[in-house]
């Protein structure tokens, strides 16, 4: 699918504005929004394109993740026995499930992030020879990585129809996009500001690769925070995408409405951060094409 050039609005002084001027979200919110087709058909050419010339095509889609949740639960719930008593209710099942559900809200934030600092630089033609929106690439990558959160939530729906005992999930479960929207929001701020780093540093992918690795095992994905021990719970407790993992949880099981204090903090930060992002982003594209 071909990429036309096009011509955004842009104010006439837009190469001297300063940094605090860019701090509008109105602002940033019309710049996305007037790229949202350019936006929406990268995502779908980069789905697509994922799955090309594979024999199993979308299939992969659902088959890695099951994949996936079945070596961790073998390891964590059979071998180590972590986080689930086979006795109890539910048993393997019920912790297989809770993994996944930890596993797709990581893989969010993870993959929107992960992708950050090779945005711009695997795309050297937007730069130099195509009038591009630079700035809804991490909003694409974001679509993206929702597409696979979707997938997932399908795989998991079947997985607690299958295996729970009540076989049909709560209402509540309405509620998961309600519930990932602060990390939507904090996953594309990061991406915005990795996505303009890594054009300069150029070595930024693989400290970003090893602080996701290790923020997959603190963020509540093969336990719950109160496991841990009340010593060392706060180190947990004050990651962020713990809390969104938890919360996603609560409602994908039904066990619980969301803390809408937490929630109203969470989204307002991300907000915060996004705005950020956009305009360190935005202050700095100008000199992409000196360095690319």
């Amino acid at each position: 699918m071909a990429i036309h050039t096009i011509s955004t609005p842009t104010p006439p002084n837009a190469a001297s504005t300063s940094f605090p001027s860019r701090l509008n979200p109105v602002a940033m919110v019309r710049s996305l929004w007037a790229g949202r087709e350019l936006t929406t058909q990268f995502a779908a050419r980069r789905i697509k394109a994922r799955y090309k010339g594979q024999a199993f095509g979308f299939a992969w889609s659902i088959t890695d993740p099951i994949i996936t949740l079945a070596i961790y639960t073998f390891v964590f719930g059979l071998v180590l026995q972590r986080g689930t008593d086979p006795d109890a209710s539910g048993g393997i099942a019920r912790f297989a499930l809770e993994v996944f559900a930890g596993i797709i809200t990581f893989g969010l934030f993870r993959e929107t992030v992960g992708a950050a600092p090779m945005m711009v630089l695997g795309q050297p033609n937007f730069v130099k020879k195509v009038v591009y929106p630079l700035e809804t690439l991490p909003v694409s990558q974001l679509l993206v990585s929702l597409f696979n959160y979707a997938t997932g939530l399908i795989v998991w729906i079947i997985g607690f129809a299958i295996f729970s005992e009540t076989h049909i999930p709560s209402p509540r479960l309405l509620l998961v996009p309600v519930v990932l929207l602060p990390l939507g929001l904090l996953a594309l701020g990061v991406s915005w500001f990795l996505a303009s780093l890594g054009v300069f540093l150029r070595d930024l992918k693989s400290p970003t690769g090893s602080l996701l690795h290790m923020l997959f095992f603190l963020s509540a994905i093969f336990y719950r925070i109160d496991d841990v021990p009340e010593a060392y719970r706060w180190m947990i407790a004050i990651n962020p995408l713990a809390q969104s993992v938890e919360a996603a949880r609560a409602v994908m099981f039904g066990e619980s409405w969301p803390d809408w204090s937490w929630w109203g903090g969470m989204t307002a930060a991300g907000l915060v951060l996004c705005v950020l992002g956009y305009a360190f982003f935005m202050k700095s594209r100008k000199a992409f094409a000196d360095v690319i």
